[in-house]
């Protein structure tokens, strides 16, 4: 599918806020592939020598594009390739997960083994019925 640049409507971005967007992007995906955990606003700032509202603005616009994703916290950023990444480890492992409903859930037992030769039927003195106990017992006591 084709993309025209007309298909959005999108203010363009500006030099410097393109430029902010990217180094705010790549700090996280950098901390985050160090730390194995998400910056807070504050650290992010600090490190690219810029405000927090501009900090803010970039979080939101990159999450609002798909590049990043946030929840609520002071370290709720998270890379989707990362999510991508977890989900197929956790379904190596035996896990169902429905993305759609943020839902992970360990698989079951196995289902029970059937049988592979037909069960004896009741009351004819088969495994399991009982009835072979209970006819010697009644023989024992007698009348």
């Amino acid at each position: 599918m084709k993309v025209n640049p007309g298909d959005f409507c999108m203010a363009p971005l500006s030099a410097a806020m393109a430029s902010q967007r990217l180094r705010v992007l790549d700090f996280v995906r950098t901390y985050i592939a160090r730390w194995g955990g998400s910056p807070s606003q504050g650290e992010i700032a600090a490190a690219l020598g810029i405000d927090r509202k501009a900090v803010w603005r970039a979080v939101r616009s990159l999450a609002r594009d798909g590049l990043i994703r946030r929840t609520a916290g002071t370290r709720g950023l998270s890379l989707p390739e990362a999510e991508a990444e977890a989900i197929r480890h956790l379904r190596a492992m035996g896990w169902t997960i429905d993305p759609d409903q943020a839902v992970a859930a360990k698989a079951g037992l196995l289902a029970a083994p059937e049988l592979d030769y037909p069960a004896a039927g009741k009351g004819d003195g088969g495994a399991g019925d009982g009835t072979a106990i209970g006819q010697e017992i009644a023989r024992e006591q007698g009348p």
